[in-house]
Order: structure tokens, then C-alpha cells, then sequence
């Protein structure tokens, strides 16, 4: 199946040919014609198995057409919104739908001015999104489709009240539920709040396949000479270095730095600003060496990461297999790399 198989307008598929996207994956496949037929979905899938597009095609084609005024995104944390907003904003290059996000840790002015001139997909995080609808910047009853985005994380993350008050204000008319898991506290959010819908399962993320990974005894003392002889190994592609705490972080890059490197940091106490160019920088190539806490080990989609090494164990099985999912995707072969003392 192409994209010229579904049925949708003409402007999102001259601008999917410029994306470079040929065929829709399955969950494009099996998601996309039942959003564009007025169906809520819920859907399990991972992570890099194209979901953005799954729902952003549809609900770009239903307001462009007039069949729905605006739609809302919520996701967990703030790359992930910069990330969904970016995608979007591709999609969305030939209808000229006004595409924003809003998050935390910057000013509100540019918020506040985008929300006056008027908005039609909105990707936002929970706290940001409350604080918006509290102060009365934008109407949340403007947004008759919401989206709910690594649903899963977002309630490991605490967010259930807040998605709880949102719901309440915007009353939408179509709720879509994305997530690595439908069970548990997932299931219970789809059936408080999506009464009707479809579901769509794909089958779950083979992480390894591709993926060579071995664990290195490295007492305390040598672990960051162990870290060097692995950035020396990758010789093209690019090392995703993950820590535990926030400190560890601009220590180990400080160190990098003062041998030669020059790695880029990402964690939670970085500004706002800081850690958009600290991912960008490593995206586009321009730093090869990205130090990180788990705020880079779901839902960012980095490509060509050649070595991803735990210099911290993480704290559970699932946070490991998300880590050591960024490396090895899209058929590369890739490298995990866990220090253990």
C-alpha cells in the first residue's frame, strides 16, 4: 500500500512526497482511515513506528477540510512536544495550518500572541497547557479532537489529574489514545474517557535484533577512560552516553571537554533553550557526544546513533530496553555499551 491508496487531501500528500515518506507503516496503515471516518482510536504502539504521522495526517486532513475546527496534542515532556509540533508543521507545509506547541521553561508572551492569532493544532504539555487554560489565554473549548501521546508515560510521570481537569475543560468530540501499553492504569483512562473507539495493536517493539550489546566490568576510577576508548571505537556515527543524575552530567562533560571532546548535555535542569540546541547540535551531527539522564530514552526519534552506552545502570529492565532502543533502529546495526563496577 502508498499513501495514494488512502484517501486523503492532495496538499498533505504533496507534502509527505517532500518528507521523503513512500509507504505508510502499519500503524499508519490500520490507524489513519479509521481517524479520517470519525472513529476514536486507541493504539499500541512503540516507539519510531511513525504514530506522529498516523494521527497527524488525519486530523490535518478533517480541519483542512472543515470537518473539525482544531485539534489538541498533549505529551509528556517538552521534546517530545517540539519534536510532534516539528513533524506536524511538515505535514502541514502545503495546507498552511498554523501548528504551535507549548511547554514549560521558557517566557509565555509567544504563546499567548500564537493562541490570539489563532491556532489549529496545539501540541502541549500537561502543566503548560493548565496554566493557559487557568489564565485564560485560550479557549479550551476550541479543540473539539484531542490526542493523547505516550498516554503510558505521561501517567508513570504523574499526570493523570492534570489529563483529567484538560478533558474536563475541552469536552472534545474525539479522543485518540497512543501508548506503549493499553493495560493497567492506561486501560482505565480509555474507559473513563473513551467510551467508543477502536482499537489498533501492533505487535510489540523487537529491540536487539539489531543491536550488538555487552556489559563491561569498569571499576568506578576507570569509567571515564572506558568511555573515551568507546567514542574512539565510533568513528562515524554518534555516542548517546546516559547518566543517572543531573550533576553527573556537566561533570562527565566537563571532563570530555577538557580531553579534547566536545560533548553536548541534556537533563532537567538545563533551561528550555539549552536543551533544544544540546539536541539539535546532536541530531544534525554538528556534536557527536551526547551525555543524558532518561529524559532522551523514550520518545525522541534520533537517528544514526552508533554506541549507546549506560555509564549508569538504569533503575529498572524497561528503562534499560528504551535506552538501547535509540541506537540500532531503521535496520543499522548499533552498539549498547553497560559499565558495571
Amino acid at each position: 500500500m502508498t499513501f495514494e491508496d488512502i484517501k486523503f487531501d492532495e496538499h498533505i500528500k504533496e507534502a509527505l512526497k517532500n518528507m521523503n515518506f513512500e509507504k505508510p507503516t502499519d500503524v499508519q496503515v490500520k490507524t489513519i482511515p479509521l481517524m479520517l471516518q470519525g472513529h476514536n482510536v486507541t493504539v499500541e504502539s512503540h516507539t519510531g513506528s511513525g504514530k506522529t504521522a498516523a494521527f497527524g495526517i488525519p486530523i490535518s486532513h478533517n480541519i483542512f477540510t472543515g470537518k473539525s475546527r482544531s485539534a489538541l496534542v498533549i505529551c509528556p515532556t517538552r521534546e517530545l512536544a517540539i519534536q510532534v509540533k516539528d513533524e506536524l508543521r511538515r505535514i502541514n507545509s502545503r495546507t498552511r495550518l498554523n501548528v504551535f506547541a507549548f511547554y514549560g521553561g521558557h517566557g509565555m508572551s509567544q504563546e499567548i500572541r500564537a493562541a490570539k492569532d489563532g491556532i489549529d493544532i496545539l501540541v502541549a504539555t500537561p502543566g503548560r497547557l493548565l496554566d493557559h487554560f487557568r489564565n485564560r489565554h485560550i479557549d479550551p473549548r476550541q479543540f473539539d479532537v484531542v490526542v493523547l501521546d505516550e498516554a503510558d508515560r505521561m501517567l508513570d510521570m504523574g499526570f493523570i489529574h492534570d489529563i483529567r481537569i484538560i478533558l474536563g475543560f475541552v469536552r472534545p468530540s474525539n479522543t485518540h489514545l497512543f501508548s506503549a501499553t493499553l493495560k493497567g492504569n492506561v486501560a482505565r483512562l480509555i474507559n473513563e474517557y473513551i467510551p467508543d473507539y477502536k482499537e489498533v495493536v501492533l505487535p510489540a517493539e523487537i529491540i536487539g535484533k539489531d543491536i550488538i550489546e555487552k556489559s563491561i566490568m569498569v571499576p568506578r576510577d576507570r569509567k571515564i577512560s572506558a568511555l573515551v576508548d568507546v567514542i574512539k571505537e565510533a568513528k562515524d556515527g554518534r555516542v548517546l552516553v546516559f547518566v543517572s543524575k543531573k550533576h553527573s552530567t556537566d561533570f562527565l562533560a566537563r571532563k570530555l571537554y577538557n580531553m579534547g571532546f566536545n560533548p553536548e548535555t541534556i537533563h532537567g535542569g538545563k533551561s528550555q533553550k539549552a536543551r533544544e540546541f544540546a539536541l539539535n547540535d546532536f541530531k544534525s551531527g554538528r556534536a557527536r557526544i551526547l551525555i543524558a539522564t532518561d529524559i532522551a530514552a523514550r520518545g525522541l526519534q534520533i537517528d544514526n546513533v552508533e554506541y549507546v552506552v549506560n555509564y549508569d545502570r538504569a533503575n529498572d529492565a524497561d528503562t534499560h530496553k528504551h535506552r538501547i532502543g535509540r541506537t540500532g533502529r531503521m535496520g543499522d546495526k548499533g552498539f549498547a555499551i553497560n559499565f558495571f563496577p
